[in-house]
């Protein structure tokens, strides 16, 4: 049971439609964020295939993705959460319009720290058959090779309200992340519709070995009425299973009994306190250290709780063994019912550690771990930091000058931190500057423009810390999207392999082959064409197959300016959109 639930997944296998439907709108969370795993999310969506690494580096391919989809997804993560790539790319400031940061203006050491997505699906011939898919896991929207757990759930959308409490609660939790957030109007409204559709869902699909679910969300000060996490977590028998751990909810969720309970979690914590703590029935287990040191430590959080006769449950998902989790961040959990006689307590426990199995990734600890805490300090570095990214007034201008260049100026009340911190525009990274109060930077161009911006500082210890975050920008230049645009659609050519990887049904498969014949140095088909014969043979082929695919182009190429999209192409693609119109 543990070990599918614990199952590699790239983000791509699970956002990807069900088959015969389509990905209508999703809402993703996330503590921590990465560009090019978002990047993923999008081909995901946007069904294109099973994804080559090589065919899912290409511009165009990114491009018309994020094209796409930039409409219907919304992600939420923790301020401060996204991480500064090796390599800007420029379509990373188009991901402006799915990035929203979450944060508690009242403790600014609270963490966002969920990981769940929720997305509506469509049937491709029945617009009536709607869905949504829960997917809950332990995993940032990063890549990883850390252990993780994942589950999705599946249910109907009704045209009816139903009266399920556990539902309600979910809704109510979106909805209090919004308020949370920095997020702009329109993508609020979005957001605020599907979780609305969360009422109209009778049950979400569950199999075995499991018979019933519940949702445990915190959220800062929020109340969900969820009571004292040790009248929940701590069974008669239990298995815990954190990376990060501290001695106050572990004695809450483990007090001093003679029960069966296990922990399974890093060894970097296990103090001599939190070894005692666990008789010889149940004991504490690590990920071995071979597969720790090559980034393969446990990452999932996951209880399995005993408590009674028929009271058998595995809550999973994002809420680490700690007071901060429970107390103070915003996390969710999912909460599945075993079904009678369907969780024993060795046998789940001999999914992670079975003794004399070589095979087994954790191994028993037998003593605790010299030197080891389980308290984990703030540096200065880092403070400050955070104390910049969530300053009330902190904006940023943009102004276009006489020469076309534009100068972005970043402003705050807030003048003096404890520790030295840089800013610099996302696209723009060797511009960093000290904050005084006020950074000045001159000389961009269209496609060098972003709310993002990259913050950095330096503890007295030598860590470099880094963070993107995002600043509310005023004066965005209706010409910057046209601009990053074209440093990807540079010519006649590009154009018309754009175009062909729009109207391909397999858009990986077109581009991988486009990549073998440019290692062969044969040259792309779309490098020696001039004219547009073979496209317009494939929009005859589409205006019969699938007319809503012209359609959809249509939209896509209305965000292009003139000079990218040849005069004479316009002229005949009118006449086959105004033909399936």
């Amino acid at each position: 049971m543990a070990q599918s639930i614990m199952q590699e997944h790239l983000y791509g296998d699970l956002l990807a439609p069900t088959l015969g439907y389509h990905t209508d709108f999703a809402m993703g969370m996330t503590y921590s964020l990465g560009f090019d795993t978002l990047l993923t999310a999008h081909l995901a969506f946007g069904m294109l295939g099973d994804m080559d690494e090589k065919a899912t580096q290409a511009p165009h391919l990114l491009l018309e993705a994020i094209l796409k989809n930039s409409d219907k997804m919304v992600i939420f993560c923790n301020k401060g959460g996204i991480a500064v790539p090796p390599t800007i790319r420029k379509v990373y400031s188009l991901l402006e319009k799915n990035i929203f940061e979450v944060f508690d203006s009242k403790n600014k050491t609270a963490n966002f720290h969920p990981k769940m997505w929720l997305i509506r699906e469509v049937n491709n011939d029945n617009r009536k058959d709607v869905q949504i898919k829960l997917i809950v896991s332990s995993r940032n929207m990063v890549y990883s090779d850390a252990i993780d757990c994942i589950v999705a759930l599946t249910g109907k959308v009704s045209s009816n309200t139903t009266e399920n409490p556990k539902h309600k609660r979910l809704r109510t939790f979106i909805e209090k992340v919004v308020s949370y957030s920095n997020i702009s109007e329109d993508k609020a409204k979005q957001v605020k519709a599907l979780a609305r559709d969360i009422e109209h869902i009778g049950r979400f699909d569950v199999s075995s070995p499991f018979e019933d679910y519940d949702f445990y969300p915190y959220l800062f000060q929020e109340d969900f009425d969820l009571g004292k996490v040790q009248d929940y977590l701590c069974g008669t028998e239990s298995i815990i299973i954190s990376p990060f751990i501290d001695k106050t909810l572990i004695g809450r969720i483990n007090p001093n009994r003679k029960d069966h309970r296990a922990l399974i979690t890093r060894k970097e914590y296990v103090t001599t306190e939190i070894f005692n703590s666990f008789d010889s029935k149940g004991g504490v287990f690590i990920a071995l250290d071979d597969l720790a040191s090559r980034g393969m430590d446990l990452h999932a959080k996951m209880y399995l709780v005993w408590m009674g006769r028929d009271k058998h449950y595995l809550y999973l998902g994002s809420a680490n063994a700690t007071n901060s989790a429970f107390e103070r961040n915003g996390e969710f959990l999912l909460r599945l019912k075993f079904e009678y006689g369907n969780s024993k307590f060795y046998h789940l426990l001999n999914d992670f550690y079975e003794e004399n199995n070589k095979d087994s990734k954790f191994v028993r600890l037998n003593e605790p771990i010299e030197k080891a805490t389980t308290v984990i300090r703030w540096d200065k570095a880092e403070l400050a930091m955070k104390e910049l990214m969530c300053s009330d007034d902190l904006t940023a201008k943009i102004t276009k000058h006489r020469d076309g260049s534009f100068s972005i100026l970043v402003t705050s009340s807030l003048k003096k931190l404890e520790n030295a911190v840089s800013i610099a525009p996302l696209q723009k990274r060797d511009m960093l500057k000290e904050w005084k109060g006020r950074a000045l930077f001159d000389g961009l161009a269209a496609d060098e423009l972003s709310e993002f911006y990259i913050i950095s500082a330096q503890s007295e210890e030598g860590t470099l810390h880094e963070a993107i975050i995002r600043i509310y920008t005023e004066g965005m230049p209706n010409e910057r999207d046209a601009a990053i645009y074209k440093s990807i659609i540079k010519n006649r050519p590009d154009f018309v392999k754009f175009l062909e990887l729009m109207l391909s049904d397999t858009p990986i498969q077109y581009l991988s082959n486009e990549i073998i014949l440019k290692e062969k140095g044969l040259g792309s088909s779309a490098d020696d064409r001039h004219e547009f014969p073979q496209v317009y043979e494939k929009m005859l082929q589409v205006a019969a197959v699938n007319p809503g695919q012209l359609l959809q182009i249509e939209k896509i190429l209305k965000k292009f300016d003139t000079e990218t999209v040849p005069k004479e192409f316009s002229q005949i693609f009118k006449q086959f959109t105004n033909a399936v119109k």
